[in-house]
C-alpha cells in the first residue's frame, strides 16, 4: 500500500505540475502583457542564449526567468519544479564532456584501470550547455504559466498554424489529464481490495507495479478509441475555427520588450 500511495502522490504532483490555468488567471506582470509580445520576445531570449558562450553572462541571464516569476505571482519553487526535470536530463546525457574535453585538469582519479580526468574546459562547457537549456525551458515555460493554453492556442491560431497542429497539441494536452485519472483510479480501487500495512519494496510490489502500468495502458488505449469515435459521430472534424486573438499593444508591453531585448543584447555584444 505504501508503494500505491507514493505512485497516488506522484500523479497527483505530476497533475498539479501539467496544470497550467491556474496560474495564467492571476494578476501578475506577464499575465497582463500582449501574448504576442511575449511570443516574440521568448523566441528572442532563447535566440540570444544560443550565442551566448560565456557562463558568467548565463548565469546573470538566469536571473530574468526568476524575476519575471517572482514579479508575475509565479511560486518559485512550483517554477524550479517545473523547469529542472529537462535540463537534468539534458545534463547526464552531457556528463561525459567533463572527461572528454582536453584542457587542464582540475580533478583525477585513479580507478584502477582507467584515470578520470575532469578538466576546466570539460567544466565549462557542461554548466553552459546545463545552464542555456534551464534558460530556455524557463522562458518557454513562463510562456505558458503566465498565458495559459486556450489563450496560446488562440494565438497560434490567429498566426495561421495550420489546424491539425493545434488541434493535436489540444487533444494531448487534455488527454494528459484523462490518463492520469486513469492511474489514480487503477491505484485507488488496487488499494481498496488489497491493504497491507508494509512500507518495503520487493518484488512481488514490483510485480504489482507493472501489472498496474498494463492495465493502465489498456484502459488509457480503450478509452481514448472511446473519445475519438463518440467524437467522430457527432461530427467532429479539424478546422481552424478560433477567432483573432491580436490585440492593441499597451505600454506595459513596451515596457516589458523594449527593456528585455536591450538587455539581451548587451550581453550579447559585451
Amino acid at each position: 500500500m505504501y508503494a500505491s500511495k507514493s505512485l497516488r502522490a506522484l500523479t497527483e504532483t505530476a497533475e498539479s505540475l501539467v496544470y497550467i490555468e491556474d496560474l495564467s488567471s492571476k494578476k501578475g506582470f506577464l499575465q497582463s502583457i500582449n501574448p504576442l509580445v511575449k511570443v516574440v520576445v521568448t523566441l528572442f531570449m532563447i535566440g540570444i542564449s544560443l550565442f551566448v558562450p560565456w557562463l558568467t553572462y548565463l548565469c546573470a541571464m538566469c536571473a530574468i526567468p526568476l524575476f519575471l516569476a517572482l514579479v508575475s505571482k509565479i511560486p518559485l519553487k512550483d517554477f524550479m519544479l517545473r523547469t529542472t526535470l529537462i535540463p537534468a536530463v539534458a545534463a547526464s546525457i552531457t556528463l561525459p564532456t567533463l572527461f572528454t574535453t582536453p584542457g587542464n585538469a582540475i580533478f583525477n582519479a585513479n580507478m584502477g584501470f582507467f584515470n578520470l580526468v575532469i578538466t576546466f574546459d570539460g567544466l565549462q562547457h557542461f554548466l553552459v550547455f546545463s545552464l542555456r537549456v534551464w534558460f530556455c525551458v524557463a522562458t518557454l515555460m513562463l510562456l505558458t504559466l503566465s498565458t495559459g493554453f486556450t489563450a496560446l492556442m488562440q494565438l497560434l491560431s490567429s498566426l495561421r498554424v495550420p489546424s491539425i497542429l493545434i488541434q493535436l497539441f489540444s487533444l494531448t494536452y487534455r488527454y494528459l489529464f484523462v490518463s492520469i485519472h486513469e492511474v489514480q483510479k487503477v491505484l485507488l480501487a488496487k488499494e481498496a481490495r488489497t491493504y497491507v500495512n508494509r512500507r518495503t519494496v520487493n518484488l512481488e510490489g514490483l510485480k504489482h507495479a507493472g501489472a498496474l502500468l498494463a492495465s493502465m495502458f489498456v484502459r488509457t488505449y480503450e478509452r481514448s478509441e472511446r473519445v475519438y469515435m463518440a467524437m467522430k459521430s457527432r461530427g467532429f472534424e479539424i478546422s481552424n475555427s478560433a477567432k483573432s486573438s491580436f490585440q492593441m499593444l499597451h505600454w506595459k508591453d513596451v515596457l516589458f520588450a523594449a527593456p528585455t531585448m536591450v538587455i539581451l543584447t548587451l550581453f550579447l555584444t559585451l
